[in-house]
């Protein structure tokens, strides 16, 4: 759960929604439902807390302070009290290395929590005079948690640098409310919602695509970059056309993606005391709607960290816990409960443009088999080893070995062995380990 997601508009009261009469119940039952004893203020944002049991945070708009629910009990367990302020938290969302919080407030302040103190650590302020105009409404960390960028009520946006804790861009007007601000996958932009969607250089400010097609509250960019998804659209990032129309049934106000970005949680604009799974391979409903009680509109929502559980806060002060996967289950869809589908191994590349045959029962080479060294770096995901170097005099006993070890592997169709050639020893350039191939061979635990 790094990112959380507002229905802002109906959060703050902007715009007004429908009267909404009694709904049908959905045969789908929270998992928890949560409130805090006369505790009725908005939940505006809710972060999974990491390296702990299911717990989270929410923010809420009459209070300066983060609350801390298990969701295994459905018990409120704890609160972070900011000492220094009495403002309401708008906005909220968790660093990419997981160990901070920033936070949005009413005043207009960003505040930033250490989460193993649960204390606030920095202020950010632009303005002396604290005013309910410049409240931050939305935020986002930038991939590299370098940055933060910030959307405001006096509908400008503003990012800041985390270690220096001052404005470096912006603060660049839209001209109204900044609902939703997200960094792209890959840093380079950045894109609002407001009444319409706009894509931004991240580094220039530069306005680089303008989308009109209604309020837009947030969205979200897949892991490749290649697609943002907001409301009930899906656009190409390469093109910026839209891909497969308009899909959702009905208009959506906010969508949450999951983290294997395989399903898609949507409020519709039209009833806002539900929530509607989606199946993004196939645009199809994931099961009934999850459906709220009367009182409870949707303000906030997050899929946990590993996707089985999805949260919602509402206007109520009450926070609800999904089962996701026995949703799913029930479905007959538990296959869109796993990772996203892996990048495809380089060994699987043929530059030919032809499709390589599988062939059974045969082992893969390692990667990295036939590099001309062997990498010594002490860098993620290699191994450093102590280069083998037998001696001179049992070099043929060592060839010898092999040879016979891979005959014994090689079989041809009718099961008869493969005899090999003989054994020629090569001399080998200085610094490099001698009979490099079976320094690989026998070093390489993938085989």
């Amino acid at each position: 759960m790094t990112r959380t997601h507002h229905v802002k508009p109906s959060r703050a009261n902007i715009m007004s929604s429908p009267a909404i009469g009694k709904q049908k119940k959905s045969a789908v039952k929270p998992r928890q439902k949560m409130h805090l004893e006369g505790e009725i203020q908005p939940v505006n944002g809710i972060i999974e807390l990491p390296n702990m049991t299911r717990q989270i945070i929410t923010c809420s708009m009459g209070s300066s302070s983060l609350r801390v629910w298990d969701l295994e009990s459905g018990m409120h367990v704890g609160e972070w009290k900011d000492e220094g302020s009495n403002k309401g938290v708008l906005s909220m969302a968790l660093s990419p290395d997981g160990k901070t919080v920033a936070c949005g407030c009413e005043d207009g302040i960003v505040r930033l929590w250490d989460i193993s103190r649960s204390r606030v650590i920095k202020t950010w302020t632009e303005h002396t005079a604290a005013d309910h105009h410049y409240a931050v409404i939305s935020i986002s960390w930038s991939p590299n948690g370098g940055k933060v960028v910030c959307g405001n009520m006096d509908g400008m946006f503003r990012v800041w640098n985390v270690k220096s804790g001052k404005i470096i861009l912006g603060p660049i007007e839209i001209g109204e409310y900044v609902y939703g601000v997200r960094y792209s996958t890959d840093g380079k932009m950045i894109s609002t919602g407001g009444n319409m969607l706009r894509v931004w250089d991240a580094n220039t400010g530069e306005q680089l695509k303008t989308l009109e097609f209604g309020i837009v509250a947030d969205m979200a960019w897949t892991s490749d970059g290649s697609t943002l998804i907001t409301g009930s659209r899906r656009f190409d990032t390469s093109t910026w056309t839209e891909i497969n129309g308009e899909w959702l049934a009905g208009s959506s106000m906010d969508t949450i993606l999951s983290p294997n970005e395989r399903i898609l949680a949507s409020v519709p604009t039209a009833d806002k005391h539900t929530v509607q799974l989606w199946n993004l391979e196939n645009h199809q409903c994931i099961g009934p709607p999850l459906h709220h009680e009367d009182e409870d509109e949707v303000s906030s929502a997050v899929f946990a960290a590993d996707g089985n559980l999805f949260v919602t806060g509402c206007d109520s002060g009450c926070v609800y816990a999904w089962d996701v996967s026995a949703i799913a289950i029930e479905a007959g869809l538990d296959g869109l409960l796993t990772a996203a589908k892996a990048v495809k191994p380089f060994v699987d590349v043929n530059i030919t443009g032809r499709r390589a045959p599988k062939i059974e029962g045969v082992r893969r080479i390692p990667p990295g088999f036939f590099d001309d060294h062997v990498n010594s770096s002490t860098s993620r995901g290699h191994r450093t080893a102590a280069p083998l170097r037998p001696s001179r005099s049992s070099s043929h006993n060592i060839l010898s070995l092999a040879q016979n070890f891979l005959s014994s592997m090689l079989r041809r169709r009718d099961g008869s062995a493969i005899r090999l050639p003989p054994v020629v020893e090569v001399p080998l350039t200085a610094g490099k380990p001698v009979h490099l191939f079976l320094y690989k061979f026998f070093n390489t635990n993938t085989f």
